[in-house]
Parts: structure tokens; sequence; C-alpha cells
């Protein structure tokens, strides 16, 4: 069973883990309200527990810039659902894409994951992994041990990324995971960090 979103957002918050200004809502008035408080762009996204991959599936709406766009993209999104309609409003924030996650494995239990997300996911192949408990030193050689650690040195006039507070979340997450037996899945994709400003985006827990 996919967590609501409710319950997810109550669970970061619970855990420290920081997510994009978020706001469940049920037509487009309520959204331009939401984006009239934390600016524009925003992204809409139908709310639905059936649908584990939005985006490939066309669910998610990215960069409306006013009114006429968040008003067009909830006709849309509202048209693919009959009944009992939410979306989620975010800010569009902008920075390196991140992803973080749990599985829980029979022989280990929880093991965490961190890597680039985006396209370096595709690019680079590679994953580092973490069995659960893990403490900031072990979440730090998680992070410098994967391939696109320059990028997040602020490679090519890129803000350094603070790797320090992307330890502390990685910590959440294991520590998370450890204190809810029953979940048996986390994935925090993608996840953006602007040197010190990190926050998911999006995330789902099983």
């Amino acid at each position: 069973m996919i967590l609501s979103w409710q319950k997810t957002e109550e669970l970061l918050e619970k855990y420290q883990i920081p997510l994009v200004e978020s706001l469940v809502i049920e037509n487009a008035e309520q959204g331009i309200e939401f984006a009239n408080r934390v600016g524009y762009p925003v992204v809409l996204k139908l709310l639905s527990s059936d649908d584990l991959h939005k985006t490939d599936k066309g669910l998610v709406k990215l960069n409306l810039q006013n009114e006429q766009q968040l008003n067009s993209a909830c006709k849309e999104l509202g048209s693919l659902q009959k009944q009992g309609t939410e979306f989620l409003a975010q800010k569009q924030v902008r920075g390196v894409e991140l992803f973080m996650g749990m599985k829980w494995d029979k022989n280990f239990g929880p093991v965490v994951s961190f890597g680039l997300g985006g396209i370096f996911v595709e690019v680079l192949n590679n994953v580092v992994l973490g069995v659960c408990p893990i403490n900031k030193k072990e979440a730090l050689e998680m992070i410098e041990s994967i391939k696109g650690y320059k990028i997040l040195q602020g490679y090519r006039g890129q803000p350094k990324i603070d790797v320090e507070k992307l330890a502390d979340i990685l910590v959440s997450v294991s520590k998370l995971a450890i204190e809810n037996e029953n979940i048996r899945e986390i994935d925090f994709n993608p996840v953006f960090a602007d040197g010190n400003n990190i926050m998911v985006a999006d995330a789902k827990i099983i």
C-alpha cells in the first residue's frame, strides 16, 4: 500500500526531512491562492495512490507560470479522474537532482540508497547502498563515494552542495526506516540540492 500524501508529509516533518512547500488542493482557485503565496512557477500533480510513476503517465504539470496555465493544468488533470479529484500543488525548485531511498532486504533488513538523479541516473548508473542504521560518518562516506561527487563540489561554477546537510537527511531516512518496521520502501526522487537548500520534491512510501 502506498502511504497517502498527508501521512507521508507527517512522517517527513517528524523526521525533519525537508520537503518542498506543498499543499493538497481540490480546484484551481485553491491552487492560484497557493501560487500567489509561494510565488510562480509551481508544479501540479494529480494525487492518485494507484500511480507510482506520475511523470511517465502525464499526471504531473511542471513550470506553471501564471493563473491561466494553472487553470488549464487543473482542467486537463481533472479530466483523467472521474471523482474525488485531488491535486498536489508545489513550489517549483531547481538544483542538482538527487535521489534517496530505502528498500527492505530479506537478509539485511532496511537498506538506504543514494545517488545522483535526473539524467545522471542513466549516464552514471551509480547507486550507493548502506545497511541501516547508518550514522553521519557512514552517510558522508556514501555521498563521497558516488561517481558524480565532483558535481556536488561545485563543478563548473555550480553552487557547492552542503554535503553535511545531505548526510543529516540520509541519517534521518535511515532512522525513519528503523523506527517504522512496517515500511518496506521509500523513494525520494527527485531531491533538489542548491547550495545548502536541499528539498525533497517527490516522496513515495510503501
